[in-house]
Protein backbone atom coordinates (compact mmCIF):
# COMPACT_ATOMS: atom_id res chain seq x y z
CA UNK A 1 0.00 0.00 0.00
CA UNK A 2 1.42 3.37 -0.98
CA UNK A 3 2.05 6.03 1.64
CA UNK A 4 -0.68 8.64 2.10
CA UNK A 5 -0.06 12.03 0.52
CA UNK A 6 0.46 15.11 2.67
CA UNK A 7 0.27 18.06 0.29
CA UNK A 8 1.87 21.45 1.02
CA UNK A 9 1.32 24.77 -0.76
CA UNK A 10 3.93 27.54 -0.95
CA UNK A 11 4.10 30.94 -2.56
CA UNK A 12 7.85 31.32 -2.14
CA UNK A 13 9.02 34.88 -2.88
CA UNK A 14 12.21 34.62 -0.82
CA UNK A 15 13.40 32.85 2.30
CA UNK A 16 11.71 33.84 5.54
CA UNK A 17 11.49 32.25 8.94
CA UNK A 18 7.91 31.30 8.13
CA UNK A 19 8.96 29.38 5.03
CA UNK A 20 11.77 27.80 7.00
CA UNK A 21 9.36 26.44 9.58
CA UNK A 22 7.05 24.98 6.91
CA UNK A 23 10.14 23.36 5.37
CA UNK A 24 10.86 21.79 8.77
CA UNK A 25 7.35 20.33 8.89
CA UNK A 26 7.71 19.06 5.33
CA UNK A 27 10.76 17.10 6.42
CA UNK A 28 8.95 15.88 9.54
CA UNK A 29 6.27 14.43 7.28
CA UNK A 30 8.83 12.66 5.11
CA UNK A 31 10.55 11.22 8.16
CA UNK A 32 7.22 9.98 9.49
CA UNK A 33 6.35 7.86 6.49
CA UNK A 34 4.20 10.33 4.57
CA UNK A 35 4.44 10.94 0.84
CA UNK A 36 5.07 14.66 1.32
CA UNK A 37 4.65 16.82 -1.79
CA UNK A 38 4.62 20.55 -2.40
CA UNK A 39 3.03 22.80 -4.99
CA UNK A 40 4.98 25.97 -5.72
CA UNK A 41 2.96 28.84 -7.18
CA UNK A 42 4.02 30.17 -10.61
CA UNK A 43 5.44 33.28 -8.94
CA UNK A 44 7.63 31.32 -6.54
CA UNK A 45 11.38 31.82 -6.77
CA UNK A 46 13.25 28.85 -8.06
CA UNK A 47 16.78 29.57 -6.91
CA UNK A 48 19.17 28.51 -4.17
CA UNK A 49 17.09 30.27 -1.52
CA UNK A 50 14.21 27.84 -2.06
CA UNK A 51 14.89 24.67 -0.03
CA UNK A 52 12.29 22.59 -1.90
CA UNK A 53 14.41 22.70 -5.05
CA UNK A 54 16.74 20.24 -3.33
CA UNK A 55 13.93 17.69 -3.67
CA UNK A 56 12.63 18.21 -7.22
CA UNK A 57 10.85 14.85 -7.20
CA UNK A 58 8.64 16.19 -4.38
CA UNK A 59 7.41 19.22 -6.33
CA UNK A 60 4.09 18.73 -8.11
CA UNK A 61 3.31 20.65 -11.28
CA UNK A 62 -0.43 20.97 -10.71
CA UNK A 63 -2.36 22.01 -7.62
CA UNK A 64 -4.85 19.21 -6.96
CA UNK A 65 -5.64 19.37 -3.24
CA UNK A 66 -8.74 17.17 -3.58
CA UNK A 67 -6.46 14.21 -4.37
CA UNK A 68 -4.41 14.51 -1.16
CA UNK A 69 -5.00 12.52 2.00
CA UNK A 70 -4.04 15.47 4.19
CA UNK A 71 -3.40 19.14 3.45
CA UNK A 72 -0.79 21.18 5.31
CA UNK A 73 -1.61 24.89 5.12
CA UNK A 74 0.00 27.97 6.65
CA UNK A 75 -0.54 31.70 6.32
CA UNK A 76 -2.48 32.63 3.19
CA UNK A 77 -2.41 29.10 1.77
CA UNK A 78 -6.16 28.84 2.48
CA UNK A 79 -6.79 31.11 -0.52
CA UNK A 80 -5.69 28.27 -2.78
CA UNK A 81 -8.77 26.28 -1.72
CA UNK A 82 -11.27 28.94 -2.80
CA UNK A 83 -13.94 27.51 -5.07
CA UNK A 84 -12.82 23.91 -4.63
CA UNK A 85 -15.81 22.19 -3.06
CA UNK A 86 -14.20 18.75 -3.36
CA UNK A 87 -11.53 19.84 -0.87
CA UNK A 88 -14.10 19.90 1.92
CA UNK A 89 -13.57 16.15 2.24
CA UNK A 90 -9.81 16.48 2.77
CA UNK A 91 -8.66 17.15 6.35
CA UNK A 92 -6.33 20.08 7.02
CA UNK A 93 -3.45 20.68 9.39
CA UNK A 94 -3.06 24.44 9.76
CA UNK A 95 0.22 25.84 11.08
CA UNK A 96 -0.31 29.17 12.86
CA UNK A 97 2.88 31.21 13.33
CA UNK A 98 1.60 34.69 14.24
CA UNK A 99 -0.70 36.29 16.79
CA UNK A 100 -2.03 38.48 14.00
CA UNK A 101 -4.24 35.57 12.91
CA UNK A 102 -6.51 36.78 15.73
CA UNK A 103 -6.74 40.38 14.51
CA UNK A 104 -10.41 41.35 14.08
CA UNK A 105 -11.49 41.74 10.47
CA UNK A 106 -8.24 40.40 9.02
CA UNK A 107 -8.23 37.85 6.21
CA UNK A 108 -6.18 35.58 8.48
CA UNK A 109 -8.83 35.58 11.21
CA UNK A 110 -11.37 34.73 8.53
CA UNK A 111 -9.59 31.42 7.97
CA UNK A 112 -10.10 30.35 11.59
CA UNK A 113 -13.68 29.34 10.82
CA UNK A 114 -12.44 26.64 8.44
CA UNK A 115 -12.30 23.19 10.07
CA UNK A 116 -8.73 22.10 10.77
CA UNK A 117 -6.30 20.80 13.33
CA UNK A 118 -4.36 23.93 14.25
CA UNK A 119 -0.76 23.78 15.39
CA UNK A 120 0.47 26.95 17.09
CA UNK A 121 4.16 27.72 17.49
CA UNK A 122 3.66 29.22 20.96
CA UNK A 123 1.16 29.55 23.77
CA UNK A 124 0.78 33.23 22.92
CA UNK A 125 -0.51 32.31 19.46
CA UNK A 126 -2.84 29.63 20.83
CA UNK A 127 -4.28 31.98 23.42
CA UNK A 128 -4.82 34.70 20.81
CA UNK A 129 -6.74 32.55 18.34
CA UNK A 130 -8.69 30.75 21.08
CA UNK A 131 -9.88 34.10 22.40
CA UNK A 132 -11.56 34.87 19.08
CA UNK A 133 -14.12 32.15 19.74
CA UNK A 134 -14.38 31.33 16.04
CA UNK A 135 -11.89 28.46 15.64
CA UNK A 136 -13.32 25.21 14.29
CA UNK A 137 -11.28 22.23 15.30
CA UNK A 138 -8.69 21.42 17.95
CA UNK A 139 -5.79 23.69 18.82
CA UNK A 140 -2.38 22.29 19.78
CA UNK A 141 0.85 24.03 20.79
CA UNK A 142 4.17 22.75 19.47
CA UNK A 143 6.89 25.28 20.34
CA UNK A 144 9.03 26.06 17.31
CA UNK A 145 12.16 23.93 17.03
CA UNK A 146 15.60 25.07 15.96
CA UNK A 147 17.67 24.02 12.98
CA UNK A 148 21.24 25.25 13.40
CA UNK A 149 22.85 22.45 11.41
CA UNK A 150 24.52 24.89 9.03
CA UNK A 151 26.14 26.96 11.77
CA UNK A 152 29.90 27.27 11.54
CA UNK A 153 31.54 25.92 14.68
CA UNK A 154 33.76 28.45 16.41
CA UNK A 155 35.73 28.19 19.62
CA UNK A 156 36.61 31.85 19.80
CA UNK A 157 34.04 34.53 19.20
CA UNK A 158 34.68 37.94 17.75
CA UNK A 159 34.24 40.77 20.19
CA UNK A 160 31.63 42.60 18.15
CA UNK A 161 27.87 43.06 18.31
CA UNK A 162 25.48 41.66 15.74
CA UNK A 163 22.19 43.55 15.30
CA UNK A 164 19.34 41.95 13.39
CA UNK A 165 17.23 44.95 12.40
CA UNK A 166 15.32 43.36 9.52
CA UNK A 167 12.01 44.04 11.24
CA UNK A 168 12.99 47.33 12.90
CA UNK A 169 15.52 49.09 10.65
CA UNK A 170 15.10 52.53 12.19
CA UNK A 171 15.61 51.23 15.69
CA UNK A 172 18.57 49.13 14.59
CA UNK A 173 20.30 52.06 12.91
CA UNK A 174 19.80 54.25 15.98
CA UNK A 175 21.21 51.58 18.29
CA UNK A 176 24.16 50.95 15.98
CA UNK A 177 24.99 54.66 15.89
CA UNK A 178 24.95 54.94 19.68
CA UNK A 179 27.21 51.93 20.03
CA UNK A 180 29.59 53.07 17.29
CA UNK A 181 29.98 56.39 19.07
CA UNK A 182 31.29 54.42 22.04
CA UNK A 183 33.79 52.57 19.89
CA UNK A 184 31.82 49.32 19.63
CA UNK A 185 32.30 47.21 16.50
CA UNK A 186 28.82 46.59 15.12
CA UNK A 187 27.53 44.30 12.39
CA UNK A 188 24.13 45.71 11.41
CA UNK A 189 21.75 43.64 9.30
CA UNK A 190 19.14 45.63 7.37
CA UNK A 191 18.51 43.37 4.37
CA UNK A 192 17.89 39.65 4.00
CA UNK A 193 20.93 37.52 3.26
CA UNK A 194 21.25 33.78 2.56
CA UNK A 195 20.37 31.62 5.51
CA UNK A 196 23.86 30.15 5.93
CA UNK A 197 25.40 33.65 5.90
CA UNK A 198 22.94 34.83 8.53
CA UNK A 199 23.71 31.96 10.89
CA UNK A 200 27.46 32.39 10.42
CA UNK A 201 27.29 36.10 11.29
CA UNK A 202 25.16 35.34 14.32
CA UNK A 203 27.44 32.52 15.47
CA UNK A 204 30.47 34.79 15.23
CA UNK A 205 29.08 37.49 17.52
CA UNK A 206 29.74 37.79 21.22
CA UNK A 207 26.63 39.91 21.81
CA UNK A 208 23.52 39.57 19.66
CA UNK A 209 20.76 42.17 19.48
CA UNK A 210 17.53 40.93 17.90
CA UNK A 211 14.79 43.46 17.15
CA UNK A 212 11.38 41.88 16.49
CA UNK A 213 8.02 43.38 15.67
CA UNK A 214 6.09 44.16 18.84
CA UNK A 215 3.71 41.24 18.14
CA UNK A 216 5.42 38.05 17.01
CA UNK A 217 4.20 34.48 17.13
CA UNK A 218 7.51 33.10 18.41
CA UNK A 219 10.54 34.94 16.98
CA UNK A 220 13.15 32.28 16.27
CA UNK A 221 16.17 34.61 15.74
CA UNK A 222 16.50 35.38 19.46
CA UNK A 223 16.30 31.71 20.38
CA UNK A 224 18.85 30.93 17.68
CA UNK A 225 21.20 33.49 19.20
CA UNK A 226 20.78 31.85 22.60
CA UNK A 227 21.40 28.38 21.19
CA UNK A 228 24.62 29.67 19.65
CA UNK A 229 25.71 30.94 23.08
CA UNK A 230 25.53 34.61 22.22
CA UNK A 231 24.82 37.02 25.06
CA UNK A 232 21.37 38.03 23.84
CA UNK A 233 19.47 41.30 23.94
CA UNK A 234 15.87 41.25 22.70
CA UNK A 235 12.76 43.33 23.50
CA UNK A 236 9.55 41.55 24.48
CA UNK A 237 7.29 40.60 21.55
CA UNK A 238 4.63 38.26 23.05
CA UNK A 239 5.73 35.09 21.28
CA UNK A 240 9.26 35.10 22.69
CA UNK A 241 7.83 34.68 26.19
CA UNK A 242 7.75 30.98 25.28
CA UNK A 243 11.50 30.83 25.96
CA UNK A 244 12.51 34.21 27.41
CA UNK A 245 13.71 34.55 31.02
CA UNK A 246 14.68 38.20 31.55
CA UNK A 247 18.03 38.63 33.31
CA UNK A 248 18.57 34.86 33.16
CA UNK A 249 18.98 33.92 29.49
CA UNK A 250 18.68 37.38 27.92
CA UNK A 251 18.39 41.07 28.67
CA UNK A 252 14.96 42.41 27.73
CA UNK A 253 15.02 46.19 27.33
CA UNK A 254 12.26 48.41 26.05
CA UNK A 255 12.23 48.75 22.26
CA UNK A 256 13.88 52.15 22.10
CA UNK A 257 17.45 53.12 21.11
CA UNK A 258 18.60 54.28 24.52
CA UNK A 259 17.35 51.19 26.36
CA UNK A 260 18.71 48.69 23.84
CA UNK A 261 22.10 50.41 23.62
CA UNK A 262 22.27 50.57 27.43
CA UNK A 263 21.70 46.80 27.62
CA UNK A 264 24.63 46.19 25.25
CA UNK A 265 26.85 48.60 27.18
CA UNK A 266 25.94 46.80 30.40
CA UNK A 267 26.95 43.47 28.90
CA UNK A 268 30.22 44.86 27.58
CA UNK A 269 31.09 46.12 31.07
CA UNK A 270 30.17 42.86 32.83
CA UNK A 271 31.97 39.75 31.49
CA UNK A 272 30.41 37.54 34.16
CA UNK A 273 26.92 38.56 33.08
CA UNK A 274 27.80 37.93 29.43
CA UNK A 275 29.02 34.46 30.30
CA UNK A 276 26.01 33.55 32.44
CA UNK A 277 23.52 34.74 29.82
CA UNK A 278 25.38 32.86 27.09
CA UNK A 279 25.37 29.60 29.05
CA UNK A 280 21.73 29.91 30.14
CA UNK A 281 20.78 30.75 26.56
CA UNK A 282 22.63 27.73 25.22
CA UNK A 283 20.73 25.48 27.61
CA UNK A 284 17.45 27.14 26.66
CA UNK A 285 18.07 26.61 22.96
CA UNK A 286 18.84 22.94 23.53
CA UNK A 287 15.30 22.42 24.84
CA UNK A 288 13.70 23.60 21.59
CA UNK A 289 14.85 20.87 19.26
CA UNK A 290 13.53 19.85 15.87
CA UNK A 291 13.43 16.32 17.23
CA UNK A 292 10.80 17.25 19.81
CA UNK A 293 8.83 19.22 17.24
CA UNK A 294 8.91 16.25 14.86
CA UNK A 295 7.87 13.74 17.49
CA UNK A 296 4.88 15.79 18.62
CA UNK A 297 3.73 16.53 15.07
CA UNK A 298 3.92 12.91 14.00
CA UNK A 299 1.95 11.89 17.09
CA UNK A 300 -0.84 14.25 16.05
CA UNK A 301 -1.06 13.08 12.44
CA UNK A 302 -0.43 9.39 13.12
CA UNK A 303 -4.16 8.48 13.13
CA UNK A 304 -4.39 9.65 9.52
CA UNK A 305 -1.36 7.68 8.38
CA UNK A 306 -2.27 4.85 6.05
CA UNK A 307 -5.94 5.68 5.68
CA UNK A 308 -7.98 7.92 3.44
CA UNK A 309 -10.61 9.80 5.41
CA UNK A 310 -14.21 10.31 4.38
CA UNK A 311 -16.31 13.45 4.57
CA UNK A 312 -17.38 12.79 8.18
CA UNK A 313 -13.79 13.12 9.41
CA UNK A 314 -12.75 16.12 7.39
CA UNK A 315 -13.60 18.58 10.15
CA UNK A 316 -11.62 16.81 12.86
CA UNK A 317 -8.83 14.27 13.33
CA UNK A 318 -9.76 10.63 13.89
CA UNK A 319 -10.64 9.64 17.44
CA UNK A 320 -7.69 9.80 19.78
CA UNK A 321 -5.58 12.02 17.53
CA UNK A 322 -5.43 14.99 19.84
CA UNK A 323 -3.22 15.13 22.89
CA UNK A 324 -3.98 17.14 26.00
Amino acid sequence: MSAPVMLFHRDFRGYTGGHGKVWDYFNHALAGGWDARVYLTPGSLRDDSNPWLALPERIVATWRPEQADLLFLAGLDWLALAGRAACQQVPVVNLIQHVRHADPGSVLQGFLGNPALRICVSRAVAEAITATGVCRGPIEVIPAGLDLSIATATDQRASGVFIDALKAPGLGQAVAQRLAERGERVSLLLERIPRHAYVERLAGAEIAVLLPHSREGFYLPALEAMALACATVVPDCLGNREYLQPEVNALVPAADPAAVAAAVIRLRADPALRASLAEAGRLTGARFSLAHERRRFLELVQPWLGQRVDSTSAARPPSGAIGT
